[in-house]
């Protein structure tokens, strides 16, 4: 058994975000950054009854701790989400990456179908 990530893009002003999501039985790992090398950044952990922390890093922390929640709620999973971007771009580009986790999210749903 292997893992299936769930990679996507979008444009946000002058450059592109990618993110990449893979479910687990118990969790969702989902991973945001800019440009064309995956990055780890700030890592937060948010439980499916929402209650949430920061693991690592402070400066998408907020970002962060919005999409795990969102993960969290659609997915009735603990949700471990990094984000790394540029400094200042996090606030900004917020319903962007929301955006991404639910078209994301989807495709994991896809993919759960068909096998």
């Amino acid at each position: 058994m292997g893992l299936d990530f769930s990679t996507g893009e979008v444009e946000f002003q002058d450059s592109v975000f990618r993110g990449s999501v893979v479910e687990l039985g118990n969790a969702v790992l989902a991973l945001f950054w800019e440009g064309d090398e995956p990055l780890m950044g700030t890592l937060t952990v948010t439980l499916p009854d929402r209650s949430s922390s920061p693991l690592l890093g402070d400066r998408d922390r907020q970002l962060g701790l919005v999409l795990g929640a969102h993960i969290a709620a659609q997915t009735g999973k603990m949700a471990l989400v990094s984000v790394n971007l540029p400094l200042g771009r996090g606030e900004a580009a917020g319903r962007t990456l929301l955006q991404l986790a639910r078209s994301l999210l989807g495709e994991v749903g896809k993919k759960e179908d068909e096998g």
